[in-house]
């Protein structure tokens, strides 16, 4: 299916009837562009997309390329089977999927009619998606048109990430935003089609302008939504002539496609003859209607009242507090055994489930269990889709074709193992895999569950047949009926695994040496390869930040070399600082930004002066450091003013000049003036109007929100004494305190006012809050307020330090949404309030990230945030948690903070030792 030769074959065949030497075919890793020689591209215009199935896309490319070949248009295409089926499937962009092939027409609108209709024949009858972005030609047509870029105009957008901008009238550069309906900017042209300029509300009443109520089959009002797909979504809605809670399922047609000529209506029939099948066993939801509505086709189905099995271990499984945790062994047996009788129903009719994970059960209140989403069951052996979710999938699921016999009953008796880890654990049993294989999953697992048992009795009890089920021979995998013995027998079957030696300092030694082994000297675009994703492999990213870029691991080295000045790491530093002054200098943009901006490459490029002694590199780093802007509309740390104004504080402390304290006064009075108060309480939003995917965002955290910028003004209040600094950092710390929510002794905070979900990590939850509270605490002179804030240092920052301990069996490694992040806030706590058991705590999150291990290359390292691979950035990354650990190890300030927040000092004490006296800690 994916056979790179096939698509681009068919085109070079055509072109060989067209003159082919006068056209350049260059395939790329997801598009193969096709252009006719001598030819330019606008900037911008009208332009076409057809879409395919994976069964039509070689007949409607043949099709096209004549007509395309003939009027010399520049086209591109979907460079392989495999990628059209990506870009039908569910996991497609809404805004993006079903876009086999774009067409860039360098001629007028009646010229661009005349190549649609061409166009059309020539496809008519073929199977295709709807493109949602787009408008059709006409209805059922695979030829679909919108507004767009062409060549665009390149720069470094405010993301840090090179975009082809649409350049507006007046001369502005503005994003070519690919929402799921179709939305021309408003001064685009007419459209050439209809001569309107007013775009529809979206087919699927999906356009947040215009909300309005839905209503299917003028029976079922839909009340929300559960989840968005290029292939449908899923709705919460209310059968209005029962006025029961349904779920309605939508499937669009012919996406989600095999091929076998199957999409995911057939999917949705398949699963509603599943509920059928099922319906008098009480352990799935009743089916309720399947009907087709505006070519769409729709299940309804019986809404099971509960939560899913995942949402309900992370509601009920007792914390890990340094003594007994998880859920108690009655419960877990009880539940376990409920899970064995949902695949044991599903087997006793000759199916297996292929996904069988916490998301794909539901808890009711009595503690039932059922089975939902249905859809993949199949008889084993018969011919299907590959599908599976990473951590749950057996082996020889993972590494099945894409299209083939579906597996035996042995498959689901892995997902059950692996069930049973989350239901004991709350983490997924997902692993980066060794490069090359070493070792078999089941024995890292084991090395996991070594950390978990000692303090989880259901996890010692349980863990000898989850590593049964999980074994990676189907054939040595326990039956059903072994199965629901061993989870029986109760303690009888109880085993302690001994743990493994936590091997920090491998995890640490290794990962230095890896970053010194892949930095590429002679690259000219990235320093550290960056790690491709999807449709998007990464290299539009800027390749100088801390966040994703060079700037991020040469100060994770610098920091390195400090305490370890070795020949070869000093060769390093100097060689990165280096490769990052001449090139960086070519981007004439310059982002304010500390993690996404200049911001930060200063920074690092001043460690690295610091280290290396090297007063040419400081001064280069002074001046660039010059060169950021200060008044931004976006006031955050990440992309902002906020991150601008630490980077000046840090080159005052590094040089005593006052131009950066004045710039710093600067940036503080733009971040003051952009703050929005009400009752005393004060946030921040970044514009509506920015031409950003964060634009309009209100948020609470540390990278994008008020304890960040409330961070920037503590630090900028103590370095100039501004009083209004220290107020307004004063009113960021309540209001984070006012919108604290408690759980047993831990402090969460959502990531903003319109979230639900509760965060743990640096950029958006406990810990990157708690860095500011921590520091706020320290800073009122006001004894009521200073009463108040002191309330947030004890409790707020201890409850956060707890809420982070709690999460580590089941968050991510990384700096920025991970246990590295977290594990520097506790680390900070450590320092700040001499209390040994927050370092201890800090090693506890250590150790979660070495279980989880990769072997690359022989070395050890821990995986990044995606859990499936080992990605070298400092945000995300492999850098980011190599930072943690050395500061675990070596002690130190936490990286890109200025000392002038990190200490209590006042102006004028920034040199002095910041060991912080007279606090009294009460904090969890």
């Amino acid at each position: 299916m994916d056979d790179g030769s096939l698509l681009e074959d068919c085109v070079r065949s055509v072109l060989a009837r067209h003159a082919p030497d006068d056209w350049q075919v260059s395939p790329g890793e997801f598009w193969c562009q096709v252009r006719p020689a001598g030819t330019s591209t606008r900037v911008q215009g009208w332009k076409l997309h057809l879409s395919a199935t994976p069964l039509s896309a070689v007949l409607v490319l043949a099709r096209s390329a004549e007509v395309l070949a003939r009027r010399r248009c520049t086209f591109k295409f979907a460079s392989t089977l495999g990628r059209v089926a990506e870009l039908t499937s569910r996991q497609a962009d809404r805004g993006a999927g079903g876009k086999f092939i774009t067409v860039y027409p360098e001629c007028g609108d009646r010229e661009l009619r005349e190549l649609a209709e061409e166009l059309d024949e020539a496809t008519r009858g073929l199977p295709g998606p709807g493109i949602l972005s787009d408008r059709p030609y006409r209805p059922g047509s695979l030829v679909h048109y919108r507004f767009g870029v062409y060549r665009g105009v390149t720069v470094l957008g405010n993301e840090a990430t090179y975009e082809a901008m649409l350049m507006a009238p007046d001369g502005s550069l503005v994003l070519d935003r690919r929402a799921a309906w179709f939305s021309p900017p408003p001064w685009a042209p007419e459209d050439p089609f209809t001569a309107q300029r007013t775009a529809p509300p979206a087919a699927d009443g999906t356009d947040p302008e215009r909300p309005k109520p839905v209503r299917l089959d003028d029976r079922y009002v839909v009340d929300e939504v559960i989840r968005h797909a290029f292939t449908g979504g899923v709705y919460r809605a209310t059968d209005t002539r029962t006025a029961a809670p349904v779920i309605v399922k939508q499937a669009r047609p012919h996406t989600g496609n095999t091929l076998a000529g199957q999409d995911a209506r057939d999917t949705r029939r398949h699963e509603a003859a599943m509920l059928e099948l099922f319906a008098s066993s009480g352990l799935t939801p009743r089916p309720v209607a399947l009907f087709e509505q505006q070519g769409d086709l729709f299940l309804v189905q019986e809404a099971v009242a509960g939560v899913t099995l995942r949402q309900w271990v992370a509601r009920h499984i007792a914390p890990d507090d340094g003594g007994t945790w998880g859920l108690s062994p009655d419960t877990a047996r009880h539940l376990a055994a409920r899970l064995v009788d949902l695949v044991e129903l599903v087997h006793r009719e000759g199916f297996v489930i292929r996904d069988f994970t916490p998301n794909n059960v539901m808890v009711t209140e009595d503690r039932e269990l059922r089975l939902i989403d249905l859809e993949l069951l199949a008889r084993p052996g018969e011919q299907v889709l590959r599908a599976y979710t990473p951590g749950y999938a057996a082996p020889e699921q993972v590494h099945a074709p894409v299209t083939g016999a579906a597996p035996g009953p042995a498959a689901d008796l892995h997902g059950l193992g692996a069930t049973f880890f989350h239901l004991l654990t709350g983490a997924d049993p997902l692993l980066a895999p060794d490069e090359p294989p070493v070792r078999p999953d089941r024995q890292r697992i084991e090395h996991w569950l070594g950390h978990v048992c000692p303090g989880n009795p259901a996890a010692r009890e349980l863990a000898p047949v989850v590593l049964d089920l999980l074994h990676e021979e189907p054939a040595r995998r326990p039956g059903l009926a072994d199965v629901r013995r061993a989870v029986a027998d109760g303690p009888g079957a109880a085993v302690v695994l001994a743990a493994a030696p936590a091997g920090l300092k491998q995890l640490t030694d290794d990962s230095l040496d890896h970053l010194l082994a892949t930095m590429d000297r002679d690259a000219a675009e990235w320093l550290w390869a960056p790690q491709p994703s999807g449709t998007n492999s990464g290299t539009n990213d800027d390749p100088f930040t801390v966040q994703n870029g060079a700037a991020g691991i040469l100060g994770v080295l610098a920091r390195a070399c400090r305490t370890a000045p070795d020949p070869a790491l000093r060769e390093a530093v100097a060689t990165a600082a280096d490769w990052i002054v001449q090139r960086c200098g070519r981007e004439p943009r310059v982002l304010p930004g500390l993690y996404f901006g200049r911001s930060g490459t200063a920074w690092a490029l001043l460690d690295a002066a610091e280290v290396l002694a090297d007063g040419e590199l400081a001064d280069r780093a002074a001046e660039l450091a010059r060169r950021v802007p200060m008044c931004w509309p976006n006031p955050d740390i990440c992309h902002g003013t906020a991150g601008a104004g630490m980077t000046q504080l840090r080159f005052w402390e590094a040089t005593g000049a006052d131009d950066f304290l004045d710039r710093a006064r600067e940036a503080a009075a733009a971040v003051m003036s952009a703050a929005v108060r009400h009752d005393g309480l004060v946030h921040w939003q970044i514009p509506r109007n920015w031409p950003s995917g964060l634009a309009g965002l209100v948020h609470h955290g540390f990278a994008h929100g008020i304890a960040g910028i409330g961070a920037f003004l503590l630090a900028a209040g103590r370095a100039t004494d501004d009083p209004a600094c220290h107020e307004t950092a004063d009113a960021a710390a309540r209001t984070l305190l006012a919108q604290v929510e408690l759980d047993d002794g831990a402090a969460y905070w959502t990531s903003g006012p319109s979230s639900r979900v509760r965060r743990t990590n640096w950029c958006s939850g406990s810990s990157g809050v708690g860095t500011f509270l921590l520091r706020a605490g320290q800073d009122s002179d006001d004894p009521q307020l200073q009463e108040g804030l002191q309330k947030g240092l004890q409790e707020a920052a201890g409850q956060a330090a707890l809420a982070v301990r709690r999460s580590r069996w089941h968050t991510a490694t990384a700096q920025c949404h991970g246990l590295a992040g977290d594990g520097e806030f506790l680390l900070d706590l450590a320092q700040a309030s001499g209390q040994q058991r927050y370092h201890h705590w800090a090693e506890e999150l250590a150790t979660a990230i070495q279980v989880r291990h990769t072997l690359r290359d022989g070395r050890m390292l821990a995986p990044d945030e995606t859990g499936l691979s080992a990605g070298p950035a400092y945000g995300t990354g492999l850098a980011g948690v190599l930072a943690f650990l050395l500061r675990l190890r070596d002690g130190g300030p936490r990286m890109w903070l200025p000392r002038v927040f990190t200490g209590p000092d006042r102006p004028g004490e920034q040199h002095r030792d910041r060991t912080r006296e007279g606090v009294t800690w009460d904090g969890a």
